[in-house]
Order: C-alpha cells, then structure tokens, then sequence
C-alpha cells in the first residue's frame, strides 16, 4: 500500500472515529438522539472536507517535478582521464581537481539517448 493510500485510510477511520465520539458524546450529554445524529452528519462533512482539503495538498507536492539531478567531483586527482556522463535535466560541476589527461563531460536526454 503505498502512503497516498494509506493516509486516505487513516483519513476516512479518523473521520468515522471523530463522528462516532461527536454522535455517543451528544445523546449523552443531551438524550436527544436527532441532535446528536444531525451533529454526527456536520462533523463527518467538515472533518472529511478538512482531511480531504489536506490529502490534496499534500499529494499535489508530491506530484511536483524532483529537483534536477547534479554530479559533482571536488578536490579529486586523476592520473588519467576522466569523464562524468548524465541522462536528463541536471548539473555536472568539477572543482579543484586535477586530471592529467582528457576530461569529458557528456549530459543526455533520455527521449534522445541514440543507446535506445
């Protein structure tokens, strides 16, 4: 189950809960049975409205693109070549490096990459 759904779960039982404990607490305090089911029935839209309102929100900032990917070598001594290779959107950075022979950075996109 993956957390969207999961948080939907607990979302609807804490919303049923929350009724049920609005519902019993009224006919108690009240014996009037009609006025503890109308509250039941506000506090299972609002409570509901809310959690859902919330779910919404926290799922539209999953949905949201990652941030771009990044390669960075600092404060590294080749002997040789070096290279650094990427697929997709992103940064590649060398700082205070030192390579003796070829350095090649190469960034792909992943529609484009000839590799298939």
């Amino acid at each position: 189950m993956t957390s969207g759904i999961r948080r939907r779960v607990w979302a609807g039982v804490g919303t049923v809960a929350v009724a049920a404990a609005v519902n019993v607490a009224t006919g108690m305090f009240t014996e009037r049975w009609t006025l503890a089911w109308g509250l039941c029935a506000v506090v299972v839209v609002v409570v509901g409205g809310v959690l859902q309102a919330w779910l919404t929100v926290g799922d539209g900032r999953a949905e949201q693109s990652p941030e771009p990917a990044s390669q960075v070598a600092e404060d590294v001594t080749v002997g040789g070549s070096a290279s650094q290779e990427m697929h997709g959107p992103g940064q590649q950075r060398i700082t205070r490096s030192e390579v003796e022979g070829d350095l090649s950075q190469i960034q792909r996109s992943d529609r484009h990459d000839p590799r298939g």
